[in-house]
């Protein structure tokens, strides 16, 4: 099975010409079973940025998964809507559904919002949530591969300093920890990281796969012009994680790296890591 995961579009803040294209050809050529993006589709949640966000999902093949950023509520300066409706727009133009699930060939993937009207940037996971990935992922046998998608952090990147993470996030990752949750899909940092995480022991390992802003120009500092989103390839014995790097002079991505987690060994194992 083959995940293709981006995140942060940004709509309304593209940053070349050619790369919304170019990340939709990428997909529908790739054998796709899952298209995965993890928040924050609009700059300012204004319609016409829903609408071109929309338009992109439409025009892919695969199924989707999507869930919402702190970008996708209202603005501050509509402070009632913000408070009282505050995904209104994601959810007439996109979905209405905030806790998406898909489940097929031994991968199970739940998708949770982080995104309320009442947090600024760094977002807030709620008890419903919570309770949401111990519904959908307690009942399933330990052969499943569980992925979590959210759009911000539950942890620490240990490679990039200083960021900010969500609230609630040592209460949600010990209850993905619990739920041995395989896989952790994000994104809100617009930089392109994958790690396991280390902050709880644990037999069960869990991994930690950021992507990069897909589309926009919001680059992160010392990442100036650079989109990235990630291709997940999963079998019984591994699985595999490709970031692909947007090159603007040939209007495509190309794979910057690919990390390799092994599933049946140790949970404290190294990956293997090649470069492009």
């Amino acid at each position: 099975m083959t995940i293709a995961h981006f995140s942060d579009l940004h709509f309304g803040r593209i940053g070349h010409p050619g790369v919304v294209d170019a990340l939709v050809e990428e997909v529908n050529r790739g054998d796709v079973t899952l298209a995965v993006l993890s928040g924050d589709l609009t700059q300012r949640a204004q319609s016409r940025e829903f609408k071109a966000a929309q338009e992109l999902l439409a025009s892919l093949d695969p199924p989707t998964l999507v869930v919402p950023g702190n970008h996708d509520v209202h603005p501050w300066w509509h402070p009632i809507r913000r408070l009282r409706t505050p995904l209104s727009r994601y959810q007439a133009y996109i979905t209405d559904d905030l806790a998406p699930t898909f489940d097929t060939d031994g991968v199970a993937a739940l998708g949770i919002s982080t995104a309320h009207g009442f947090t600024i940037k760094s977002g807030r996971v709620a008890d419903a949530d919570r309770k949401a990935i111990r519904d959908y992922f307690g009942p399933m046998d330990e052969e499943r591969f569980k992925v979590l998608v959210l759009h911000h952090h539950l942890t620490k990147m240990q490679s990039l300093g200083p960021h900010d993470i969500v609230g609630q996030a040592r209460r949600t990752l010990q209850t993905a920890v619990e739920e041995e949750v395989d896989l952790i899909l994000c994104g809100h940092l617009h930089v392109s990281r994958i790690e396991p995480v280390e902050i709880i022991p644990a037999d069960h390992r869990v991994v930690v796969a950021s992507a990069g802003t897909a589309t926009s120009n919001r680059w992160r500092t010392g990442y100036e012009s650079t989109n990235f989103y990630n291709r997940i390839t999963i079998s019984p014995e591994a699985f595999t994680i490709e970031e692909r790097r947007y090159v603007p002079e040939d209007e495509q991505f190309t794979r910057d790296g690919v990390t390799r987690f092994d599933r049946r060994a140790a949970a404290d194992s190294a990956p293997t890591r090649t470069d492009s």
